[in-house]
């Protein structure tokens, strides 16, 4: 599986890593969307991608208008990690641009695995990353 996180704190970075231990997790990460983006660009597609919402420079929800012009990525799964409240604006605005999944923070290593699992096995077998 590989799995692009895209959050500003190193520790919730490296949480995230640990709940995908396996060597068959290929991980890559970046600290805002403006990182992502650039990584996407020169990058192979991921099966997901872990997103907080709350970050520098490009915020998680100017990162998936972005993400979702790119016709390479429109169909990658979003998970989206944060804190907001069920109700926020943040919350109805990504949803709109067809988010996979929302867990809580905090969440549990094994809950966001089963999430980004389920995430990837609903977009279908010939996800964006299949057969490669």
């Amino acid at each position: 599986m590989r799995l692009l996180i895209v959050e500003d704190s190193a520790l919730i970075r490296k949480v995230t890593r640990l709940a995908f231990p396996s060597r068959s997790h290929e991980l890559h990460e970046a600290e805002n969307g403006v990182q992502a983006m650039a990584l996407l660009a020169h990058a192979a597609p991921f099966d997901a991608i872990v997103l907080d919402l709350r970050m520098p420079d490009m915020n998680g929800v100017e990162f998936l208008k972005q993400l979702r012009r790119d016709p390479r990525h429109r169909q990658t799964p979003i998970v989206v990690a944060t804190s907001e409240r069920e109700d926020s604006e943040l919350l109805t605005d990504i949803r709109q641009l067809g988010v996979a999944a929302i867990v809580k923070k905090p969440w549990k290593p094994q809950e966001l695995t089963q999430v980004v699992q389920q995430a990837i096995a609903q977009a279908g077998a010939d996800g964006p990353a299949a057969g490669g």
